[in-house]
């Protein structure tokens, strides 16, 4: 199998003094893991693109139980993201989250879609807060995007809407007064917050930046996506997150 498609790296794992094996979300493959002889080597035409973040054009070969890089023409190596250590942790959070939730050899072009939007906004972003909406409004729409979206319309159990809701992580989304009692384990959320939420899902990310949001209603969000995330993907915690959630704690 010989294909050439745009990808954009996951993920690098040395594997020798010369070798790499990146994990390349492509259109045309999905997510693939493939060899790159001789990266480490700065003569090497492929160690420019040998690198997390790096959006490109891959001529990938497979034959055998691994495929290998052949070659590497890069669009966007995302330099900036690199220079800003805020940025670099949210981005590398994105490129977790996006390694998790997609499976070996299987095309989801609608998050790959929207990974590469958010690594180009966000590295143009220079503003914490801005940076900080960047996230959940990513968080949001990838959860939409692997068929995970929380339920902010009605009650999950009873199906009522209800103007005092509480959210449900274990059932992934709000419950009413009348089932408060069957989820002990909830978070009250208040009126504004499955709005707000709402309106994230369904605008653009050039729209909600523009929006006025209140970095509170934010920082709550990001609490209940953070917990939403570690029990429906079946994660302890997230590696790339200990220095955002360092500075977000004190701002």
């Amino acid at each position: 199998m010989y294909i050439v498609t745009d990808g954009i790296v996951l993920k690098r794992v040395k594997v020798s003094d010369y070798d790499k094996i990146l994990t390349i979300f492509t259109r045309k493959a999905g997510k693939v893991s493939a060899a790159v002889k001789g990266s480490q080597n700065p003569k090497s035409k492929l160690a420019s693109g040998a690198h997390p973040f790096v959006y490109g054009e891959f001529s990938i070969s497979k034959s055998g139980r691994l495929s290998s890089v052949t070659s590497i023409d890069v669009k966007n190596a995302f330099y900036h993201l690199r220079e800003d250590l805020d940025k670099l942790t949210i981005a590398s959070y994105f490129l977790e989250l996006a390694h998790i939730v997609t499976v070996e050899n299987i095309i989801n072009n609608s998050l790959f879609d929207l990974l590469l939007v958010f690594l180009q906004v966000l590295e143009g972003s220079n503003d914490l807060k801005v940076q900080h909406l960047i996230k959940i409004a990513f968080e949001l729409k990838l959860l939409d995007v692997i068929g995970l979206r929380p339920e902010l319309n009605s009650c999950v159990n009873c199906g009522k809407e209800t103007d005092d809701p509480k959210f449900t992580v274990e059932e992934g989304g709000v419950i009413c007064k009348e089932c408060y009692h069957l989820y002990p384990d909830n978070y009250r959320i208040g009126h504004v917050i499955p709005k707000l939420m709402k309106f994230i899902l369904a605008s653009d990310l050039e729209r909600i930046l523009e929006t006025d949001i209140d970095p509170v209603l934010v920082k709550k969000i990001d609490f209940i996506l953070n917990e939403f995330l570690l029990y429906h993907l079946e994660r302890k915690g997230f590696r790339t997150l200990k220095h955002f959630n360092e500075i977000t704690s004190h701002s």
